[in-house]
Order: C-alpha cells, then sequence, then structure tokens
C-alpha cells in the first residue's frame, strides 16, 4: 500500500491536540490504519495505538448492533480530566467511568463524599480513593459537575452570637441526665422545625431525631403555630398507643421557639393527665447543642430547598424523603442506616 506522506511536522514529546484527535476520528472512518495516522500526523504508531485504545465507546450502528468506535470528543474529555492532575498521578485520572459514578451518586443520588468512597471498594471499582482523597479531588475540580457548592456538608452557616434569658417554666438542657449526653440509652429525642417560605401560615415540617440511633420522623404542620405542633404530637402518640409512646419517647429537647412554649401542654398526654415525655431546652442561639437535629435537617434539605413552598410537598413524598434519610449509611453508625439501629434498639 501507498504510504501516505505526513502534511504536518512532527511533535514528539506534545500531548495530542483537539484537532488532531477530530483528525484521527475521521480517518478511522475512512477506514486508516494507526500507522497511516500515524505517519499524516508525524507521530509514533503507539502513541496512535494507545489513543484510540483510551478514546474507544460503545454505539448501535443501523442495525442496532454494538459496535466500538474511536470518539474524539471522548478522548479529549479523558485528557483535560488527566490534565488537571498537578504532581503526583491521579489515581483517578484514567478511570473516566469512576470519576461519572461519583458524580452521579453525588448529585443524582444526593449521597456525601464519605459514603460513595467506602462504596466505590464494595463494587470494587478501579481507582477507589479514601474519603479525605475525594473531597481533595473535589477541591481541586476533578469529578465533573460536583464542587463544594455540591456538598451540604461543606456550606458555611453565619454564626449568630446573641444571649437570651431562659423561661422560668422550661427545664434547661443543663439539667438533663448525663447519661442522655452521652447516647447510652435510646429513646431520647431533638425536636425543630423547617420552615418554608416567609410568615407563619404556611406549612412547615417538623422532625424529631433519635440521638442514639439518629432515626427521623417528619410530619407535615399546617402552620408554625403550638397548636399545630401539639396536634402532631398527638398524632404520633395516638399511632404509636400511650404506654410505646412513653416506653419510646423517654425526654425531647427544643429550642425555645414560640411554638415550643407550652411546657406543660407538650409533656402531657393528649389521652390522660400523666405526663407522656420530659421536656428539655437548648441554650437560645445554641443549635450545636442538637445537632443530630440540625444534621437531620440538612438532610431534609436536600429534596425541600429553602424558601420551597412546603404546601407542594404530599404526605406520600415526605414519607419517602423520611425513608431515603433513614436508610443513608452513616459513618457514625459504623455506614448502618438508622432504621436498622433503630429496629435493633426496638427489639431488645
Amino acid at each position: 500500500m501507498e504510504q501516505i506522506k505526513s502534511s504536518i511536522h512532527p511533535r514528539k514529546g506534545k500531548h495530542l491536540t483537539q484537532k488532531e484527535r477530530i483528525m484521527i476520528e475521521t480517518m478511522l472512518k475512512n477506514p486508516g490504519r494507526p500507522l497511516e495516522i500515524a505517519s499524516y500526523l508525524g507521530r509514533h504508531r503507539r502513541t496512535i495505538e494507545r489513543e484510540i485504545r483510551r478514546g474507544e465507546v460503545e454505539h448501535f450502528d443501523t442495525e442496532l448492533r454494538k459496535k466500538k468506535a474511536y470518539s474524539s470528543d471522548r478522548a479529549q474529555e479523558l485528557h483535560d480530566l488527566n490534565a488537571t492532575a498537578k504532581g503526583p498521578e491521579l489515581k483517578l485520572g484514567k478511570h473516566h467511568e469512576t470519576a461519572v459514578f461519583i458524580s452521579e451518586h453525588i448529585l443524582v443520588h444526593k449521597r456525601s463524599p464519605d459514603v460513595v468512597a467506602p462504596l466505590l471498594k464494595q463494587e470494587q471499582r478501579p481507582a477507589a480513593v479514601s474519603t479525605k482523597t475525594l473531597y481533595t479531588y473535589i477541591d481541586q475540580g476533578l469529578i465533573p459537575g460536583v464542587s463544594n457548592e455540591s456538598l451540604w456538608e461543606k456550606r458555611k452557616r453565619r454564626a449568630i452570637k446573641r444571649v437570651k434569658k431562659q423561661h422560668a417554666r422550661r427545664t434547661s438542657i443543663e439539667k438533663r441526665p448525663k447519661t442522655v449526653e452521652k447516647r447510652e440509652e435510646s429513646g431520647h429525642w431533638e425536636l425543630d422545625l423547617i420552615v418554608g417560605g416567609k410568615g407563619t401560615s404556611k406549612p412547615v415540617l417538623m422532625t424529631l431525631v433519635e440521638r442514639k440511633t439518629r432515626m427521623l420522623r417528619v410530619r407535615k404542620l399546617s402552620d408554625k403555630t403550638q397548636a399545630s405542633v401539639l396536634q402532631a404530637l398527638k398524632a404520633i402518640e395516638r399511632s404509636m398507643g400511650v404506654g410505646p409512646f412513653r416506653s419510646m419517647f423517654k425526654s425531647i429537647i427544643a429550642d425555645n421557639g414560640s411554638e415550643f412554649l407550652d411546657v406543660e401542654q407538650m409533656e402531657r398526654s393528649g389521652f390522660s393527665k400523666k405526663r407522656r415525655v420530659k421536656l428539655y431546652y437548648a441554650h437560645p442561639y445554641s443549635s450545636w447543642e442538637r445537632g443530630s437535629n440540625e444534621n437531620a435537617n440538612r438532610m431534609v434539605r436536600r429534596f425541600v430547598a429553602k424558601g420551597d413552598n412546603i404546601r407542594k410537598y404530599t404526605i406520600d413524598r415526605i414519607g419517602e424523603i423520611e425513608k431515603w434519610i433513614n436508610n443513608y449509611p452513616r459513618k457514625i453508625l459504623e455506614y448502618k442506616p438508622a432504621q436498622e439501629c433503630f429496629d435493633l434498639e426496638i427489639a431488645a
């Protein structure tokens, strides 16, 4: 066969350009052999062979048969991803599929890097990396479409420093038993509300988180009022039964919002004069004292954005969100879901 003469000066030691990749794709359709393409581009034959192998993708021909073909777009995308590495070679650099897998689980399935990293090892993905390395890759912009803004755990929250006196009738968190603080016993919950748009007339979500197992309960309230909170607690007590409720809800800690003002009504059973639960109150503007609740609320916010009208979320949809969170692997629970841990506590 007649040798094709190159019209391009040899470029030894240089990366292939996007223009050259397009030429490779065009010449392969003729079809052209790697040696001919290498001669035309002034490249080594092995360079062209490796490039073709890296840029291969599967597609269907006109008769719906699977075929492998070189894609200049795919090859350039891989090159750009690899080129972002500075210093030591990235484990992820040559495994675009793994990068896409990570991106999909963070953006679509709303999982954190802390959960995705062990998942890479479980599925025996190539270039499986540690949580720390994965966070580093995200900081460097190496995961397609993922940045720190995509990670709920890393979004900054404004610190508020204010001083407010404790209501006289409320029992302070300082008087709560130390065993509750250490999470040695189940049945102690943290309570909060998630609001949508401004105003108290719009629906809100009430969240309850069990401190030991991180089990979450989400209820939709008609508004952000004391009466709606009491009604929701009574509904939970009714569904569980007075005895089981008292056994599983030993204490609740809330903030100092007006919706939690009526201590006596909240503590007293809706079906008898006995106390159904002991209420404790966190210090004003001290959200870290209800850390589990704050973390759970941030997970809910993955589905219910700030400013959203909660009215549009159906009871079924809220149930799906609650189920997703309760079945989400948690590092603090040794990557077990809260539902599994909660069920074990109930059975014990």
